[in-house]
C-alpha cells in the first residue's frame, strides 16, 4: 500500500515510518523542521511546510495515498497557549486542508490526537465521552478531531498520552529521565499528575493495524495510568537506574503558562477489544525500552 505520513521527523512520525516500511509499504513522508534519520529504497521524503495548505493539497492529490497518517502537529502545550494563530494554523488549518484532499482520494485518514482533549478532572476517560480542554493545545486537538470526523467518510481518531521512547523529535519524559539518570544526576518526577503513557514503537504498531484494517472509530492507543514519579520509579527498574535519584514533586511546584490537566488518564478498554496488537501492557512496553536504551548503546 501506499502511505503518506506527516511528522515524520517526529518520534510517533518516525516509528510509524520505520513500521510502515517493516510491513512492505511504499512510504511518502513529510517533514519540514527536522531530518528523517532513515533511508530505504520504498521511502520518499518531501520537506514541506504543512501550513502552505495548497501545496499540502496538491501533494496528496498527486500522490494519491491509500492511507494518510496525521502525525505533525504543534506540541509545544505553553507555545500554543502563547502563539494561538501558529497553533491554530498547524492543528487546526492545516489538518482541514488534510482532510478535505484526503477525502478528494478516497484515502482512508488516521490522525493522532492526545489525552489533552479531556480536562483531567477524573481521569480514565473513556472514546466515546465528551471532550472538555483546559487549554489551547487540548482544543486545537479536538478541533483537528472535528475536521477529520465531519470531512472524511473513511477515518480514524487516535488518541495517544505521553508519548515516550528513543528516536528522534523533541526531548520526550523517558529521553529526559535516561539522560539525567545514566549521567547519576538527580532528577525530579510529579507524584500528583497522572497519564497512561503510550510508548512509540507499540503506538506505531497500532496505527498500522489501523490503517491497514480501515478501522473506523475513536481508539485510545494508550498504556496503563501511572503518575510521573511512577513512571520514572519503573523507567529507573528497568533500565537499571539508581532510584534514589529521583526526587518527589507537585505540580504547584511549576509555573506552566497553560493549565495542565491533572488526570488525563484513558481508558483503554473498548479500544483494546477491537485491536490485536498488543499496545496497553507496561510489561511489553517497557521491554521495548529497554530494547531500544540496549540497541542505543552498541551503536
Amino acid at each position: 500500500m501506499k502511505i503518506l505520513v506527516t511528522g515524520a521527523s517526529s518520534l510517533p512520525g518516525y516509528k510509524c515510518v520505520v513500521e510502515a516500511l517493516s510491513r512492505g509499504h511504499e512510504v511518502v513522508a513529510l517533514h519540514f523542521t527536522h531530518e528523517i534519520p532513515c533511508e530505504h529504497r520504498a521511502l520518499r521524503k518531501i520537506r514541506l511546510d504543512i501550513t502552505d495548505t495548497m501545496r499540502l493539497k496538491d501533494l496528496i492529490v498527486k500522490e494519491r495515498p491509500e492511507i494518510v497518517y496525521h502525525i505533525a502537529a504543534y506540541g509545544d502545550v505553553d507555545g500554543c497557549e502563547r502563539d494561538r494563530r501558529k497553533a491554530w494554523k498547524i492543528n487546526v488549518e492545516a489538518t482541514v486542508a488534510l482532510a478535505e484532499a484526503s477525502e478528494l482520494v478516497n484515502a482512508f485518514v488516521v490522525y493522532l490526537s492526545t489525552d489533552y482533549v479531556f480536562d483531567g478532572e477524573r481521569g480514565m476517560y473513556r472514546e466515546d465521552e465528551p471532550p472538555c480542554p483546559v487549554n489551547y493545545y487540548g482544543l486545537t486537538k479536538l478541533m483537528g478531531e472535528v475536521a477529520v470526523m465531519s470531512r472524511c467518510s473513511r477515518w480514524a481518531v487516535v488518541r495517544a498520552s505521553s508519548i515516550y521512547g528513543l528516536g528522534p523529535g523533541r526531548k520526550n519524559f523517558a529521553k529526559f529521565l535516561i539522560e539525567k539518570l545514566s549521567k547519576g544526576e538527580p532528577v525530579k518526577a510529579l507524584v500528583d499528575q497522572y497519564t497512561s503513557p503510550s510508548n512509540s514503537k507499540l503506538l506505531a504498531e497500532a496505527l498500522l493495524e489501523i490503517g491497514e484494517y480501515a478501522k473506523t472509530g475513536v481508539f485510545h492507543i494508550v498504556g496503563e495510568r501511572m503518575s510521573r514519579y511512577e513512571f520514572a520509579i519503573r523507567l529507573a527498574e528497568t533500565l537499571g537506574f539508581d532510584k534514589s535519584l529521583i526526587g518527589e514533586a507537585r505540580m504547584s511546584d511549576f509555573k506552566w503558562f497553560a493549565k495542565r490537566p491533572r488526570d488525563s488518564s484513558l481508558s483503554y478498554e473498548y479500544t483494546r477489544g477491537r485491536m490485536l496488537v498488543d499496545f496497553y501492557s507496561n510489561a511489553r512496553a517497557f521491554s521495548v525500552l529497554k530494547e531500544e536504551y540496549e540497541a542505543m548503546l552498541k551503536r
